[in-house]
């Protein structure tokens, strides 16, 4: 029975002591879909608006890079390759929902956020509190790559009084943990449960992961972003605001000759 207990005490002991010190890479793989892009009759006789349809129906991709370690994380966007345009008769569309130079780092022991990210030419560096979510943990399980993933879900509440009957339509947010990885990390913004995630939907967008490197031979380093102004996650959604408010202006607003 002392054997029995000592070997018991070990195991626990041993994996404390890996979850504490586990870093890695995560490799996700994000899509946007759009449900019914809206467009008449009329304009899909157009083969140019055709094409633009079927390319916001098919989604947007993106590749992004997870570095974590117990506590901290860096999330960002990955260079994309160089691939012939979609034919949509010369009409370019993208979608990202991490900037290119943006750099998303978290904090989890601090419950902080710092996002270094660039608005119209500015750079900006937003500190925050992560967001708290009330996950409703599920029995219901399934493989992602080779870790047995669990199933968590969470209804977002909606911000005002005002916004509840625009927001009662929301769809409840589905992310798919794996204990096996004990961080309460994931891709982006989602966080918050006794394992890393591996897979989030959001309504239209998806995060898949498709790569796990743990405690890889070129050692993990997270570094805080720094560069930009410094405001809050508020701050930074007024001035976004009004600059757009700013741009629609200056389209509707006719031009004075001389």
């Amino acid at each position: 029975m002392r054997i029995l207990l000592l070997s018991l005490f070990v195991g626990i002991f041993s994996s404390s002591i890996s979850a504490q010190n586990i870093t890695g890479r995560a490799f996700y793989t994000s899509m946007y879909k759009f449900d019914d892009p809206d467009f008449n009759e009329e304009q899909l006789q157009d083969p140019r608006t055709q094409a633009l349809a079927e390319q916001l129906k098919s989604g947007f991709q993106d590749q992004y890079q997870l570095d974590f370690s117990q506590e901290e994380s860096i999330f960002k966007k990955l260079a994309k390759l160089d691939k012939p345009a979609p034919k949509t008769g010369g009409i370019s569309v993208s979608m990202s929902v991490v900037g290119d130079d943006e750099i998303l780092y978290k904090n989890i022991k601090e419950n902080k956020l710092i996002d270094e990210t660039e608005l119209y030419g500015k750079q900006f560096l937003i500190q925050d509190e992560l967001e708290t979510r009330d996950w409703q943990l599920s029995k219901e399980s399934k493989t992602i790559g080779e870790y047995i993933c669990f199933k968590a879900t969470y209804l977002p509440k909606p911000n005002s009084d005002e916004e509840s009957d625009k927001d009662s339509n929301k769809k409840e947010i589905i992310a798919w943990y794996t204990p096996q990885i004990p961080i309460k990390n994931g891709p982006k913004n989602y966080d918050g449960l006794p394992g890393l995630i591996l897979e989030v939907q959001d309504g239209n967008l998806i995060f898949l992961c498709t790569k796990i490197v743990l405690n890889p031979d070129e050692a993990v380093v997270i570094t805080k972003p720094t560069k930009g102004k410094k405001v809050s996650q508020k701050e930074f959604t007024a001035i976004l605001e009004k600059k757009n408010e700013e741009i629609m202006e200056s389209f509707q607003t006719p031009k004075r000759r001389n």
